[in-house]
C-alpha cells in the first residue's frame, strides 16, 4: 500500500483526499445496481487520485474485457500512480489517462458534441473553497457552470458531470455533506434537483471516515428524463450516547442496516434514519430526511408555532475586523499611544464565544473591541478619526498592516476600518446571542449593549415591538431539550462529538409558542428567574423545570417520559 500513500501531503494541498476502499466498495455496488446492461462501458473518475473508486468499479462488475476507462487528474504523478496500479490489477480493461482538468472535459464535450460521453462516472471530488481557487478562477466557474455565492470546485463537478454523462449512465459521486443543509448551497440544490434523477443520498454524517474534517454524503444519480416523478431514498448516520445491540463492522455496513441502532467494532453507536428526500417549499431549501415520525412530529410542532425566531428579529452574524491582532484585546492598558493617556476612546466590550453561557453570559473576562463605526442620521459610517487622538497614534501604529487589506482600499473604505461592523445603532439594543458550534445549544441575553464577534450570531426583536418579552421567550425556547429535538428531526445535521451548528439558516426556523399563553408567560418568568439566580444548582433545577414546560407549550411528550 506504500504506493498509494506516498504523494498524499501534494493532494492535500489540492483539496483531494484519499477514498476509503470500503466506501469505495459501496459506492460502486449502488452504481452497479442501477446501471443497465451493456456490452461496453465506459467509465470515468473525474480526478482519479490512486485509482482507488476505479479499482473498486472494475472489481464490481462480472467483466472487464469489454470496459474503458477514462481518468482525469491536474497531478502528474497521480496519472502515473493510478496507471500503475490499476494496469497491475485490471491489465485486459483499456486505460485512458488524461493530465489534465475535467472540467475543461465538461465544456469542450458541451461545446463539440464529439467528446466521448460516460456510462458511469465514479468521483470523490476535490474540495477547494473560493478563496484558495481566487477571484478569477471562482469567476469562471461561476460562469460555465452557472454557480453562484461562495463556489467550491466540488460544485462545479457535480454540474459539470450532466454534460458528459450518457443519457442511460449513472454517477456515484461523494461531496461534504454541507450542500445538503447550507444557506449559500441553495442555488446548487436546485440545479442537482433540475439535472438529476437523484436514486439516493446517502449522509455519513460524523462517522469519521476521511482522516480529513470532511463530513461526507454520497450520490446517486442520472440525467433526469423529462417531468419523471422521482423519489429519493435517503439514508444518514450520526453518533448517538445509546448502547447499541445490533452490530456491523462499520458505520458503511451500518447505513445499510434495517435497524435504527447499531454498534460498529470501534465500540461507537449509530442511530440509522431513513426515509425520502424532503423540503420545505423548493429545492433550494434545505434538504432533508423524511420519516413518517418525523414528518408528523414536526406537523404536530407547527400546528402549536406562533411564530419563528425569525419572523421576531433578523438573525446576524457579528463583526469581523479581518486584523484581530489589532482590533481585539484582552485589555488595552498596556497600548502605547503618543498622546497622554492610555485607553484608545473607541473601546467598547466584545462578546466572544469565549464567555457563552445559557440565559446569562459566563463569568469569564470580556475582551474589548476597538470599534470604528458610528451612525449618522441612521446611516452606518467610519468614524471621524482625527476626533480620536488616542485611537488614531495606535491604529497609525498598525497602518501597514491595515493597509495591507487590499479589500478594504478597493471598497472605497478608510484603511482603519473594520471590515463588517455591522449597525452601530442596534448594539445599544437587547440582544440575544448564542455560540455556532457547541453540543447543547448556548444562548443568552445581553442587556449591556456590548458589541458581538463574528464567532458568535445574534438577534434583537426587529419585527415583534409590541412584544416585550419576546426575547426571554426566545431564550426558554432555545436552551431547551425540545430544541434539540426539534433541530435534528428538521435539518438532520451534526459535526463531530455529537455538535450542532446554530447558525442563521437554523435558528431562524426555530419555532416559538404562543406568547400569550399561561405556560409561555411562565416561561419567561422562569428565564428572568435563571438570568438572574447565581446559586448554580439552583439554575440546574429552574432549567429543567423550564424545559418540562417548553415541551408542554408545544403539546408533546418529553421522550422517554
Amino acid at each position: 500500500m506504500a504506493d498509494r500513500y506516498g504523494h498524499v501531503e501534494c493532494r492535500k494541498s489540492e483539496g483531494a483526499h484519499y477514498t476509503p476502499a470500503k466506501l469505495s466498495e459501496f459506492v460502486s455496488q449502488n452504481i452497479i445496481s442501477k446501471l443497465k446492461d451493456k456490452k461496453n462501458i465506459v467509465i470515468a473518475d473525474p480526478a482519479i487520485g490512486d485509482g482507488e473508486l476505479i479499482i473498486s468499479i472494475l472489481s464490481s462488475l462480472d467483466s472487464t474485457e469489454q470496459v474503458k476507462v477514462v481518468g482525469f487528474d491536474i497531478n502528474e504523478e497521480s496519472i502515473n500512480l493510478s496507471k500503475s496500479r490499476i494496469s497491475r490489477y485490471y491489465p485486459n480493461v483499456k486505460l485512458e489517462l488524461i493530465h489534465g482538468d475535467f472540467l475543461d472535459y465538461c465544456i469542450n464535450c458541451d461545446l463539440k458534441k464529439s467528446e466521448i460521453k460516460f456510462d458511469v462516472i465514479i468521483a470523490n471530488p476535490p474540495y477547494v473553497r473560493t478563496q484558495v481557487l481566487g477571484a478569477e478562477q471562482s469567476q469562471f466557474l461561476s460562469k460555465n457552470f452557472g454557480l453562484k455565492g461562495r463556489v467550491d470546485i466540488y460544485q462545479a463537478f457535480l454540474i459539470g458531470m450532466s454534460k458528459c454523462l450518457s443519457n442511460d449512465g449513472v454517477a456515484g459521486v461523494i461531496v461534504s455533506n454541507r450542500f445538503l443543509t447550507t444557506k449559500g448551497s441553495g442555488a446548487l440544490r436546485q440545479s442537482l434537483y433540475d439535472l438529476y434523477h437523484i436514486h439516493s443520498i446517502w449522509d455519513f454524517g460524523d462517522t469519521k471516515l476521511f482522516e480529513a474534517a470532511v463530513l461526507p454524503a454520497v450520490l446517486l444519480f442520472s440525467l433526469k428524463k423529462g417531468n419523471e416523478n422521482i423519489t429519493t431514498e435517503f439514508r444518514s448516520i450520526y453518533e448517538v450516547s445509546d448502547k447499541a445491540e445490533i452490530f456491523a463492522e462499520t458505520p458503511v455496513d451500518a447505513i445499510k442496516s434495517d435497524s435504527p441502532l447499531v454498534r460498529c467494532a470501534s465500540g461507537k453507536s449509530y442511530l440509522i434514519k431513513s426515509g425520502t428526500l424532503d423540503y420545505d417549499s423548493s429545492p433550494k431549501d434545505i434538504w432533508r430526511i423524511n420519516d413518517s415520525e418525523s414528518d408528523q412530529w414536526l406537523s404536530d410542532v407547527e400546528s402549536k408555532t406562533w411564530a419563528t425566531f425569525g419572523e421576531v428579529g433578523k438573525i446576524r452574524v457579528g463583526v469581523k475586523t479581518t486584523a484581530d491582532n489589532v482590533f481585539i484585546k484582552e485589555s488595552w492598558l498596556d497600548v502605547d499611544v503618543d498622546v497622554d493617556g492610555l485607553e484608545p476612546e473607541l473601546i467598547k466590550p466584545l462578546l466572544t464565544h469565549h464567555v457563552a453561557g445559557r440565559f446569562k453570559q459566563s463569568e469569564i473576562e470580556t475582551k474589548y473591541i476597538l470599534y470604528t463605526h458610528e451612525s449618522l442620521n441612521g446611516k452606518k459610517k467610519a468614524v471621524d478619526i482625527e476626533k480620536y487622538p488616542k485611537s488614531k497614534s495606535y491604529l497609525e501604529s498598525h497602518r501597514e498592516q491595515l493597509e495591507g487589506r487590499s479589500y478594504v482600499i478597493k471598497a472605497k473604505r478608510n484603511w482603519f476600518e473594520i471590515w463588517v461592523p455591522q449597525n452601530p445603532d442596534l448594539w445599544s439594543e437587547d440582544k440575544v446571542v448564542f455560540r455556532d458550534i457547541c453540543e447543547e445549544p448556548t444562548f443568552w441575553l445581553d442587556d449591556k449593549g456590548a458589541i458581538v464577534n463574528g464567532d458568535c450570531y445574534w438577534m434583537i426583536n426587529d419585527f415583534k415591538k409590541d412584544e416585550k418579552n419576546i426575547l426571554w421567550l426566545i431564550l426558554a425556547v432555545a436552551n431547551s431539550k425540545f430544541i434539540e429535538a426539534f433541530y435534528d428531526a428538521k435539518f438532520n445535521n451534526k459535526l463531530y462529538s455529537n455538535k450542532r451548528r446554530f447558525i442563521s439558516q437554523y435558528v431562524e426556523k426555530f419555532p416559538l409558542p404562543d406568547p400569550e399563553s399561561e405556560i409561555s408567560i411562565k416561561m419567561v418568568q422562569l428565564a428572568k428567574s435563571i438570568f438572574n439566580e447565581s446559586n448554580i444548582s439552583k439554575r440546574k433545577e429552574k432549567e429543567m423545570i423550564l424545559n418540562e414546560l417548553v415541551w408542554e407549550a408545544f403539546d408533546l411528550p418529553q421522550p422517554n417520559s
